[in-house]
């Protein structure tokens, strides 16, 4: 793109081109200035402003009639679209439709959320944005607001106890927690308390990155604590080691939805009030008014209603 010398602009008023419009249209100093709302003695001066502007006459008089000239004939189409463009710019009036997009977006997602909300969101989007090119980045939660303020990634979906003011932040879904485990390797009864589980070995996945997660403080909070064996790096593997292993894991009952094909495990809901984990959709605040990050931000709002909040 070509540098602008923003200085030049000083000395134009960009004002006088809705004058010039309107004179030219009207072909009279006097019906422009009432299209315009202004006085016929400013309409005249901004005439002069034109004429000095332009070093050309605008508007000359043959008769009783003012014409335009040559030089304003051939101005006007392009001071026009310049006008319908700057309306469109400043009052949004510009119109977005989905099916003409050809861009690619950056979102990220971690795996149980890609896995449940990927296959509804692609369906969506092929049916509505077929020429969009969505790309699912692999960054750990740790790192999503990093690369969101980056602009690495354009919408991130997850787990943020703490944004920024640089951050806008919608509600998608809140989940409760769920323990799953082998009944043929380990035994404990249908409704357990926190205190239940600590008896037992646990494997752990961190939702939110490295350190002491929401069960571990909520345990800390009870005087309690847990022993933790093993760690995996991603909770879709843990249902092939729970089978084979005597261990415990506690999971967000939406990431458990993935695991009801696995019939040999049991999986037990927590009732326990302190224990809801938030799941939000966060986009940076330059953003806020892109009409496709806001596409995609509904585009996932609706995609959560339908898929994960559970039937009545």
């Amino acid at each position: 793109m070509n540098d602008i010398d923003h200085s030049l602009f000083r000395r134009l008023d960009l004002n006088l081109l809705v004058a010039f419009d309107a004179l030219v249209s009207e072909a009279s100093v006097t019906r422009a200035a009432a299209r315009l709302c202004i006085g016929q003695p400013a309409m005249s001066h901004a005439l002069a402003r034109l004429r000095e502007l332009f070093n050309d006459d605008i508007l000359y008089r043959e008769g009783s009639a003012m014409l335009p000239t040559s030089r304003a004939r051939s101005l006007a189409p392009a001071v026009r679209e310049l006008l319908l463009s700057a309306r469109s710019l400043a009052l949004g009036e510009a119109s977005f439709d989905p099916a003409r997009i050809n861009e690619q977006f950056q979102i990220a997602l971690n795996d149980p959320l890609e896995a449940l909300l990927l296959p509804a969101l692609m369906a969506r989007l092929r049916a509505r944005a077929p020429g969009l090119q969505l790309s699912v980045r692999p960054i750990p939660a740790s790192h999503q607001l990093e690369e969101l303020d980056a602009g690495t990634i354009r919408l991130a979906v997850g787990h943020f106890p703490r944004v920024r003011t640089v951050h806008e932040q919608t509600a998608l879904y809140e989940t409760g927690f769920c323990c799953v485990f082998n009944p043929a390797l380990i035994t404990l009864k249908d409704q357990p308390s926190l205190a239940d589980l600590t008896g037992l070995p646990h494997i752990h996945t961190s939702y939110t990155g490295d350190g002491p997660g929401m069960i571990d403080r909520a345990l800390h909070r009870r005087g309690l604590r847990r022993q933790v064996v093993a760690q995996a790096a991603t909770p879709l593997s843990i249902p092939f080691v729970v089978k084979q292993s005597p261990l415990l894991a506690v999971l967000p009952e939406l990431v458990t939805r993935l695991f009801t094909t696995h019939r040999d495990l049991t999986i037990l809901p927590l009732h326990e009030e302190d224990l809801r984990l938030p799941i939000s959709v966060v986009i940076h605040r330059r953003d806020t008014s892109d009409p496709l990050t806001g596409f995609m931000r509904e585009t996932l709002l609706e995609i959560a209603h339908s898929v994960l909040t559970p039937a009545s």
